[in-house]
């Protein structure tokens, strides 16, 4: 009798929430309200042109990562939010929790001396790993600073990792430099049609080519002028949504292959070519897609070699980090 009294109290539960979610609202309830107080703004405490890294660091703590070629700290302040779903019933009952990260990323480039020339800061929401935006609040979706030469973005797309341009003017410092380095430099970047996005050297493992990224329409309108100075939006007539840039490979001298291919497309092409010591080179790739809907594939591949920059690289930014990987070398010019 008592395990079927049980029973039957443990049905009317169980239809007395299901009736709740079907008649009632759902309360959330959030913590903490305004996360952004745990997360402050100091970069008021970093003095430009006086202040050195270590300086810097004292006030800002340890940089999450740091060059001393490009002359850079990146900091970042991590606080959460927690939303909980209860549904309204004669008791609350909670059903749903969701938690939000949402990190503070200051960008403090140096100059030649070593003392802090810009600095730049703002926030980032990163919701679930599952999720592409946030169900508890749509502020701060991308983040995109400049300091200086240095473009930093983190968005929604991809892993959603760190990632760092240099503008066409540092760019071709890094460059110049290149040409008194004992290996060869090769530079990728699209023509103006379909694109590789994948590429392998002298048959390693393909690795990603992203020489189309940060997706522009994730831009503020008052981010847009500052974040692109110097920097020409891939065909500024056309709306697309990616901005061109092109990607550096350090190569010993010698002789090497490459072969290109598109991640989501059928189709790839390959060259050999041999590189000198000092050498820097630029290749331009483009083909065509075959527009079949059940085999989508890049077919007529073309690439164009020069000894000097392309008129149509000249306004892009160099690839530091995608997707908080490094594409040149963290240490290749310490």
């Amino acid at each position: 009798m008592f395990w079927w009294m049980l029973t039957m109290l443990y049905r009317y539960v169980v239809m007395l929430i299901s009736l709740s979610f079907l008649t009632c609202c759902a309360v959330p309830y959030r913590s903490p309200e305004d996360p952004k107080i745990f997360v402050p703004d100091r970069s008021s405490e970093v003095t430009v042109g006086q202040m050195d890294r270590d300086a810097v660091r004292n006030v800002l703590g340890a940089p999450q990562l740091s060059n001393t070629y490009w002359g850079f700290d990146l900091f970042r302040a991590d606080t959460e939010e927690t939303e909980v779903m209860f549904a309204v019933t004669p008791w609350p009952i909670p059903f749903a929790r969701i938690t939000d990260l949402l990190q503070r990323y200051t960008l403090v480039a140096y100059d030649a001396n070593g003392h802090a020339s810009a600095v730049a800061t703002g926030l980032f929401r990163r919701p679930a790993s599952w999720r592409n935006v946030s169900p508890i609040q749509q502020d701060f979706p991308a983040l995109h600073l400049r300091a200086g030469e240095l473009m930093f973005f983190v968005d929604p797309e991809g892993a959603r990792e760190i990632n760092l341009f240099v503008s066409p003017r540092g760019r071709d410092v890094f460059l110049q430099h290149a040409r008194s380095s004992s290996d060869c430099t090769v530079v990728l970047g699209c023509g103006d049609r379909g694109c590789a996005d994948q590429v392998s050297v002298d048959s390693n493992p393909a690795r990603r080519l992203p020489v189309r990224s940060a997706n522009v329409y994730w831009l503020k309108k008052d981010e847009r002028v500052s974040w692109l100075q110097g920097v020409e939006p891939h065909n500024s007539d056309v709306r697309t949504p990616w901005l061109e840039v092109i990607v550096a490979l350090n190569l010993a001298s010698g002789e090497h292959a490459i072969e290109f291919s598109a991640k989501h497309f059928d189709g790839k092409t390959a060259m050999n070519f041999v590189c000198r010591p000092g050498e820097v080179t630029y290749f331009a790739i483009w083909a065509s897609s075959n527009e079949s809907f059940w085999k989508p594939a890049l077919v007529d591949w073309h690439i164009d070699r020069s000894d000097i920059m392309p008129e149509r690289f000249a306004r892009r930014p160099l690839v530091i980090l995608d997707d908080g990987q490094w594409y040149i070398d963290a240490n290749l010019k310490e």
